[in-house]
């Protein structure tokens, strides 16, 4: 078992323990919007470290939103790292970002 999973495991183990949401997805995906505002709040207005501390929120959140899923975040994670590194990319003209040439349009 890899790091991911192992801290995945931690996390449902820790929800369970002080019985914390396990059960509706809705207001995990809520409670993801509520961190999404404070790591934009500290990137505004704070440190690092308080940037880091919300981000980690983020990742602790969404660690624990595959055991929700019951699946292992690790194994999803390198299943679409893999697939973002077969894609093709172009810079795009009309703007920031990058264009996707692996999708058919």
């Amino acid at each position: 078992m890899g790091q991911i999973s192992t801290l995945q495991k931690r996390i449902w183990a820790n929800k369970l323990r002080k019985s914390f949401n396990t059960q509706d997805i809705d207001k995990e995906l809520i409670h993801l919007t509520e961190e999404l505002g404070e790591l934009m709040h500290a990137y505004r207005r704070e440190g690092k470290a308080a940037l880091a501390e919300e981000a980690t929120d983020i990742v602790i959140l969404l660690l624990g939103f595959f055991s929700f899923l019951d699946m292992d975040a690790e194994k999803e994670i390198l299943k679409k790292i893999t697939k973002n590194e077969k894609r093709k990319y172009i810079k795009s003209q009309n703007g920031p970002g990058h264009i996707d040439l692996s999708k058919s349009h």
